[in-house]
């Protein structure tokens, strides 16, 4: 009861920050209306997947609540030794032996066993202690503050695709960046993604008015280097794969050369590139990790007896196997799950947004055609969902964390999906029927 009070109380204060805060005011097509549905969207997805997690599946193995409970753990280092706390919260003196009768009680703190390549869980129990300052232990509460921040972080991504797509078709951007099924789920979540999109979110919104000639002032440009640092530490494969695709972003509107052609030339850069680094390196060969990672995971599939497992193949740590594999990664990020592979509600709502995308995509490719040319707010949506899903396709073998790890390539290819909508058949597209509900959206 205790715990439902204090939440109302902060989506409350949030509401009210939503109206006042200068980030959220004059946007166009997101009038506070909109905003603060979105927000209270946002926070019953994130009550709901707790409960999901604790009455459905086995709440002591479920991420969420293992990122809240290590976070407890730290955060009680608080009141016990202050000076323990910040150094495990910035990471400065973290290794001093005393540190050890806390991390005991976090297995999830650091398991080379269980994470080879790199133990990115730290920053989500260092975030859940951060939020215990202002929740005092409570995950409900923790959710609300996650996911006013993990808002923010889809505003940003919404004003950076403002400044790059037809003025006309604004109206229809809200509906993909904000409202995909897998985003609205996931992404509202006590889980590594509701951090993910603040940090993909920022780094866009920043990186575009650094490009654009608009001074930043001195916390933003600290702001965006904390970004990057957290980016690193929390999913920094989904960084590495976008820096090419905003480069030749960016490149292609600073050159007559045509788009698809810059993005072409480019992601094949990037691709030598890190196949020489491997030759230099033979310590930080990206095929070698690749693989160790995809072997892994499977082998801990196998090992867990994961349900939603699609197969069992081990692939090799050469460029042979890993491209030999690349059509059949991204036949599974786009089919699987499929509507007869479960009757899970959760895995049948994934089978339908795949049955949304492949539609998304059908459409695209018919009005390109049509068009015969592309703007590069395009070619960056479909290239990062391209090198995205490849790479998900790859190391992933479980239907959910398939649907989970592809969502940060949605709000992008649905970008890309408004910017090809033809103008003239807009108001065609969607019949009355469907447009009225969304009416609830409208400013």
């Amino acid at each position: 009861m205790i715990e439902a009070l204090y939440s109302l109380l902060w989506i409350y204060v949030l509401a009210t920050a939503l109206r006042h805060l200068p980030f959220f005011r004059n946007v166009p097509g997101l009038s506070y209306k909109t905003i603060l549905f979105i927000f209270l969207l946002k926070v019953m997805a994130g009550a709901i997947f707790i409960l999901i997690y604790t009455y459905y599946y086995e709440s002591r193995t479920a991420d969420v609540y293992r990122y809240f409970n290590e976070g407890k753990v730290m955060f009680g280092a608080l009141w016990r030794d202050p000076l323990d706390f910040l150094r495990m919260l910035t990471g400065i003196g973290a290794d001093a032996p005393h540190l050890q009768s806390y991390y005991a009680k976090m297995p999830y703190w650091w398991d080379p066993e269980l994470y080879p390549v790199y133990n990115d869980n730290r920053i989500m129990i260092r975030y859940n202690a951060i939020l215990n300052l202002l929740s005092f232990g409570k995950i409900h509460v923790n959710s609300v503050i996650a996911n006013f921040i993990s808002l923010a972080g889809f505003v940003a991504i919404y004003k950076f695709a403002l400044n790059h797509i037809d003025k006309s078709k604004i109206a229809w951007l809200k509906y993909g960046i904000f409202l995909f099924p897998s985003l609205l789920f996931w992404g509202s979540g006590l889980i590594k993604e509701i951090l993910l999109f603040p940090l993909l979110g920022f780094f866009v919104y920043f990186t575009d008015r650094l490009i654009y000639g608009q001074r930043l002032k001195p916390w933003q440009y600290f702001g965006l280097a904390t970004i990057v640092a957290l980016f690193m530490l929390l999913k920094v494969y989904v960084l590495l794969l976008l820096l090419p695709c905003l480069l030749a972003f960016y490149l292609s509107g600073k050159t007559k050369l045509r788009p698809g052609l810059v993005f072409l030339m480019v992601i094949a850069g990037a691709v030598m590139l890190v196949s020489i680094t491997g030759l230099l390196f033979p310590q930080l060969d990206p095929y070698s990790i690749l693989a160790k990672r995809q072997n892994f995971y499977m082998r801990f599939s196998v090992f867990v007896s994961a349900g939603s497992l699609i197969h069992e193949v081990l692939l090799e740590p050469s460029l042979a196997s890993i491209v030999s594999y690349i059509p059949h990664a991204l036949f599974n990020v786009l089919f699987r799950p499929h509507l007869l592979d479960s009757f899970n509600p959760i895995i049948m709502m994934a089978a339908m947004e795949n049955l949304l995308i492949l539609v998304m995509i059908g459409l695209m490719a018919y009005w390109s055609v049509k068009n015969k040319s592309m703007d590069r707010i395009v070619w960056l949506g479909i290239w990062f969902t391209l090198v995205l899903f490849v790479f998900i396709g790859i190391t992933t073998q479980v239907y959910g964390t398939l649907v989970r790890f592809k969502i940060p390539a949605l709000p992008f290819l649905w970008m890309a999906f408004v910017d090809l909508l033809p103008q003239k058949r807009v108001n065609t597209l969607f019949s009355e029927r469907i447009k009225r509900p969304l009416n609830l959206l409208k400013d």
